[in-house]
């Protein structure tokens, strides 16, 4: 693991990732929803430090939409938490003082995540993209090489008769196509 290696992007989440994990597992979960910032929290440093890990896994979406990602769902969790205890946050620290300074510690740690992701993404073009890449089909080796004759078309089926008393339909039926001709490869070239 080389520290030094990262942007400052990156060096930010893995330093607000950090806070998050510290103050979630010390300050404890306030809201119902808590452990959900502490994955993100870890989901964060694994999107970070993957490529240095193993650098032939491929991630599932570009480095700056992940991040993104992560670090919203921690800053979204946490900010709620601290929203919901908001009017008991005195009492939470005449009660449990060490649990409310890392829970804060954790509020702040989220943030920063958000902001490292954020700025993660727009360094990366602000374009989302997660799952797979779809990749264009890959040309023929050889364009010169004639090309495999196309199948002929299934002939049309006859259309069923009318049941007695029901109107005729009134479209016709199109014509069936006649089938493609095999190419010569030797009639393309210039004698």
């Amino acid at each position: 693991m080389n520290f030094s290696s990262l942007s400052s992007n990156e060096k930010l989440a893995v330093y607000g990732s950090i806070a998050v994990i510290v103050g979630a597992i010390v300050g404890g979960t306030v809201s119902a929803l808590g452990w959900l910032a502490l994955l993100a929290a870890l989901a964060m440093l694994a999107v970070v430090f993957m490529p240095q890990f193993s650098p032939t896994t491929k991630l599932p979406g570009s480095k700056g939409s992940l991040m993104l990602v992560c670090g919203g769902v921690a800053a979204i969790v946490v900010v709620l938490g601290l929203l919901s205890i908001l009017g008991l946050l005195s009492y939470y620290f005449q009660l449990l003082p060490l649990n409310a300074i890392f829970f804060l510690i954790a509020v702040v740690g989220a943030i920063v995540m958000g902001w490292a992701g954020w700025q993660e993404f727009q360094a990366e073009g602000g374009k989302f993209q997660l799952g797979a890449s779809t990749a264009a089909p890959a040309a023929p080796a050889n364009p010169q090489a004639p090309s495999a004759p196309a199948a002929p078309s299934a002939p049309a089926a006859p259309s069923a008769p009318a049941a007695p008393g029901a109107p005729a339909s009134s479209e016709p039926m199109p014509p069936a196509a006649p089938p493609a001709a095999p190419s010569d490869p030797d009639d393309s070239m210039p004698s």
